[in-house]
């Protein structure tokens, strides 16, 4: 069953997860905006109920708290999403961020972030808009899951159908005027599609595919699918 979130709408202390009629489940949420040494990490975690979670350590540098919160983290299926990449670390130093599976893309300085972290092959996913995902059941760990593993979409106004394999990827949407751009290793543009179909097969020298489709002001963007190298 196809459901829908947006982690920048917290109620109380939780962020619904919908489907085409209502409100289905809820994530628990908690914001974090910890002033370090170096500057503000701003963290916002995911878990299907109330976690206990470390204190601010002010005299430690960002990449310091973010590995505390990873350690805490680990093994309850939490995640946490880096609200600020750009600000708290920059692409210069973003791989200090090693462990966090979901960034923010707010700006294009927070969408360098993320492709300076997929070259280096570090699943990230990006998060802007609703997400969308299937899942087999409306529970939290499922969502959880879901998102761990980048099985969503990011939609602002356009949904598409989305059709991956071995050998690349397809998509469907139900806009003439959509134009898809395939974006590779360190944010390069590869090609761009239009029309209500698109598909990319890979070469096998990309590192990571990953699709951003546009109709007008509407838009979509797909995670990153890692490509092996082709021998």
């Amino acid at each position: 069953m196809r459901v829908t979130l947006d982690p920048g709408r917290i109620v109380g202390e939780s962020v619904d997860v919908s489907d085409a009629t209502g409100v289905v489940a809820k994530l628990w949420s908690r914001r974090i905006a910890w002033r370090c040494r170096d500057h503000v990490l701003d963290l916002q975690i995911l878990a299907a109920e109330e976690l206990p979670l470390p204190e601010a350590e002010p005299t430690e540098p960002v990449a310091g708290a973010v590995a505390r919160i990873v350690k805490a983290l680990a093994g309850s299926g939490a995640l946490a999403l880096l609200r600020d990449p750009a600000v708290a670390l920059g692409p210069e130093r973003i791989a200090f961020a090693e462990g966090l599976r979901l960034f923010a893309i707010a700006s294009e300085a927070d969408e360098a972030c993320w492709d300076t972290m997929l070259s280096l092959g570090q699943p990230v996913y990006g998060v802007r808009g609703t997400l969308a995902c299937e899942v087999m059941r409306p529970r939290p760990a499922s969502v959880l899951s879901a998102l761990a593993y980048g099985l969503f979409t990011c939609e602002e106004g356009l949904s598409l159908r989305l059709h991956e394999d071995r050998a690349g990827v397809a998509y469907e949407v139900d806009r003439d005027d959509a134009v898809g751009t395939v974006i590779i290793r360190n944010g390069f543009e590869a090609t761009r599609l239009t029309g209500r179909r698109g598909e990319y097969r890979d070469l096998g020298t990309e590192a990571y595919v990953r699709l951003v489709v546009r109709a007008g002001t509407a838009v979509c963007w797909t995670q990153p699918r890692f490509i092996a190298p082709q021998r």
